[in-house]
């Protein structure tokens, strides 16, 4: 399968942003920007993520078996694009100045995210370059309502008109 193909015909899938974040056992907060993320099941509540098996992220959930999701809002697109490594600014540092709380598992948590999973790993699959981690939803929040964050074509989008269309309330 030619790689560049395949990574152009996967930009065409649109989702939303979150930002997937983890606390050492040192008190190092550390956290990444993904799109890669999914409900599994309710019953019990388990989410999915996908790491990069190399990423810093990756390493350090797997040394502390706890990590948070905060999902963005579309005016959250600086925080995805800090997180993502795309601000090389350096002044503020990935977790800025936004306020971040300490969720029951001691991972931050975006304070004004749209919705927000406090989770241990319930399991690590290998996937090729990819780990797929599971995580047992520990506590969850819906701080605001606004309309989410997109990735899509590689570029960050606003979901247009969805909230005046009754789309999302």
């Amino acid at each position: 399968m030619d790689t560049n193909l395949l990574r152009e015909v996967l930009a065409r899938w649109a989702s939303g942003v979150v930002v997937v974040a983890t606390m050492t056992d040192s008190g190092r907060r550390h956290g990444m920007t993904a799109s890669s993320f999914s409900a599994v099941a309710l019953d019990p509540p388990l989410i999915s993520i996908c790491l990069t098996t190399t990423s810093t992220t990756q390493r350090l959930i797997e040394q502390s078996d706890i990590f948070t999701v905060s999902i963005l809002g579309h005016d959250h697109e600086p925080i995805g694009r800090r997180f993502a490594g795309m601000d090389k600014s350096g002044t503020t540092g990935r977790f800025g100045q936004e306020r971040w709380d300490t969720a029951q598992t001691g991972a931050p948590v975006l304070a004004d995210a749209v919705g927000w999973l406090d989770c241990r790993v319930a399991a690590r699959h290998e996937a090729g370059d990819h780990t797929i981690i599971l995580g047992t939803v520990q506590a969850a929040a819906t701080p605001r309502s606004a309309e989410p964050l997109i990735y899509h074509a590689r570029t960050f989008c606003k979901l247009r008109n969805a909230m005046m269309q009754g789309v999302i309330q």
